[in-house]
């Protein structure tokens, strides 16, 4: 069993990374807490499986759950709010647990809950998408979105530890661990280039999920992942790194979906927006088009889009840039109205800049969608 220990801000933790870690979970939990209430929020997808194994697991606890839908529609202050009653109804303390079962859309909910109940109480992660392993299990951030607006309302928490079942991959569409793998790429990208030949080279192994080569690279991407956080929780500095094509991606998973039923995955619009940051970053650094190349070339291997083509989405190419153009001026990261915009010089060099011309963000959008 791989273990990594995290130290964010005082706040310490392991990640346990195994294939059936689950079972250990009777064991750490008793370590971290006397208290024997437990509330799971999990996808209703796992009902007869991971949750039905969780409850035998932890068969001298006195266990209460919620099951809801995945999806970006039903991460809400509604689902949020029914949750909140089952604490109250049943007076579970803060040094209860909820343990988070699902994907980013429940681990997000379900952290958001447990950050504000009584102030905090103890939160357990079980991620069962690739990209809830990789990414958004890691580094604390919890939210629900609010209107149209994605993760409007949030905070920084983080779990007494997380269980990462390697068991889990084999259950995902081929898609799904696409979409994962994509964020794998993205921190090759940002800060190791020896990482990223070995997703490039050994993609074969990665995609047909040979044991070895998907436990190495897990591993691998969830260290770069920390090594960002840590000392920068709130995204002042380094983490900000990690949202390396998010900008413009998250622009385009917006802009495509429809009552938030997502036309692309969350990590098919990080590959879109690479291509998208890689094509400014030629422009505005000057750069040859190897780089460029080059992501275009992993991301194919890898099965993931680098374009967007408006007549499959059925939308009308200029009312989609015009759309995306209006959702990039919601994100998150801007500061005084200016966008922060990460490019990449060369592999493994990372930067913030905030002096990119809206015009030139519009031609990248211009540059990947077409009719």
């Amino acid at each position: 069993m791989k273990v990594i220990n995290v130290n964010f801000d005082n706040n310490r933790y392991s990640i346990y990374l195994k294939r059936g870690v689950i079972e250990n979970i009777s064991n750490l939990l008793t370590q971290k807490t006397e208290n024997k209430k437990v509330i799971i929020v999990a996808d209703k997808v796992f009902r007869d499986s991971v949750v039905k194994k969780v409850i035998k697991l932890l068969d001298n606890f006195e266990i209460y759950i919620h099951f809801m839908e995945a999806g970006k529609a039903n991460k809400n202050i509604k689902e949020a709010t029914e949750i909140y009653s089952i604490l109250e109804k049943n007076n579970i303390a803060r040094d209860s647990t909820l343990i988070a079962i699902g994907g980013g859309v429940i681990g997000d909910l379900a952290g958001f809950v447990a950050s504000t109940w009584y102030r905090g109480m103890n939160l357990v992660h079980i991620p069962t998408t690739l990209m809830a392993m990789v990414d958004s299990s890691v580094g604390g951030k919890v939210a629900i979105n609010f209107g149209n607006t994605i993760n409007a309302i949030g905070n920084y928490y983080h779990p007494i530890f997380t269980l990462m079942d390697l068991t889990l991959i084999d259950t995902l569409s081929n898609r799904d661990y696409s979409s994962g793998i994509a964020e794998s790429i993205k921190c090759a990208i940002i800060s190791d280039r020896d990482f990223f030949n070995q997703l490039s080279q050994d993609s074969q192994k990665i995609l047909s999920k040979e044991r070895q080569a998907v436990e190495d690279f897990i591993y691998k991407t969830i260290n770069i992942k920390i090594a960002h956080v840590q000392g920068d929780i709130k995204e002042n500095n380094k983490r900000l790194l990690l949202n390396y094509g998010h900008t413009l991606g998250h622009a385009i998973e917006v802009s495509t979906a429809t009552d938030y039923k997502e036309y692309y995955r969350h990590g098919e619009g990080v590959s879109l927006g690479i291509m998208a940051v890689a094509y400014i970053a030629q422009k505005h650094l000057n750069l040859s088009s190897n780089l460029y190349n080059l992501f275009e070339q992993i991301f194919q291997k890898y099965n993931l889009p680098i374009r967007v083509y408006a007549h499959k989405i059925g939308i009308d190419r200029d009312t989609l840039i015009e759309k995306c153009m209006q959702n990039i001026q919601k994100d998150k990261k801007r500061v005084s109205n200016h966008l922060r915009i990460i490019l990449v010089k060369n592999i493994g060099e990372a930067k913030v800049y905030s002096d990119i011309p809206i015009a030139l963000i519009k031609e990248a959008f211009e540059h990947i969608i077409k009719d």
